[in-house]
């Protein structure tokens, strides 16, 4: 028998992360479309009252996961790029992306669990902030790499496009927070009021509203992953 027959082969570093990678792309869209189907199916007046809060509550605690593999594409991208070596990031600089990306990833958690509390409002307010701040430095510094000032490898802009768009992804899942907000005071008066033509009008409008940036972020996503698969730009 040779030597080398009985041992496995040895997985480079980058093939794990992008393995993650995946994952996160794959838990990322299709526990969010579990969060849109149940939202959607609570604002069907057809449907019982306590049954409609139930699948609200159970759609926002659902969400928590799709929020944290949202975060996680950040430093998984990040250190995907750097395992490829498509960008120098010393291991400090890692270290703080990650740490970052952790209490980032913890604010928004928050923000989602304690969504019926005053402090979940004030929290999702924090979180947009900082959200809408990462998506717009994210596409100035995939902008200025294309331009060949950027920190990415020049010849890879594929990967200046994907981080682009994955910083308009935070902006537009910013707009769709802004736009569901308002759906817990509608929900609010359901419970409070029973179901009124007007409170109904208002849930769908809101419901609506919020679908046009779901879809569009989907969209995005999937763009996202084909040019990171194809490497086509």
């Amino acid at each position: 028998m040779s030597r080398g027959a009985g041992q496995g082969k040895v997985m480079e570093p980058y093939l794990g992360w992008k393995y993650l990678h995946i994952l996160m792309f794959v838990f990322w869209v299709g526990t969010d479309m579990g969060v849109f189907l149940s939202c959607k199916k609570a604002t069907d007046p057809k449907v019982p009252i306590d049954a409609r809060f139930m699948l609200l509550h159970m759609a926002l605690r659902i969400e928590l996961l799709p929020r944290t593999m949202w975060k996680l594409a950040l430093p998984l991208g990040m250190t995907l790029s750097r395992e490829m070596q498509l960008i120098e990031l010393s291991t400090l600089n890692m270290a703080l992306i990650w740490i970052f990306s952790i209490a980032w990833w913890a604010l928004s958690v928050s923000a989602g669990w304690l969504y019926d509390k005053p402090v979940g409002h004030t929290l999702t307010k924090y979180n947009n902030i900082v959200t809408g701040i990462v998506g717009s430095v994210l596409i100035v510094i995939a902008a200025t790499s294309l331009l060949g000032n950027g920190p990415f490898d020049a010849e890879a802009t594929w990967l200046s496009w994907k981080v682009g768009i994955y910083g308009l992804i935070n902006l537009a899942i910013v707009a769709m927070l802004y736009v569901f907000d308002p759906m817990g005071i509608e929900f609010g008066k359901l419970a409070v009021e029973g179901s009124t033509p007007e409170t109904e009008a208002n849930i769908t409008s809101i419901m609506n509203r919020a679908a046009v940036t779901i879809w569009f972020t989907y969209f995005l996503i999937f763009v996202v992953g084909f040019i990171a698969t194809t490497k086509i730009i």
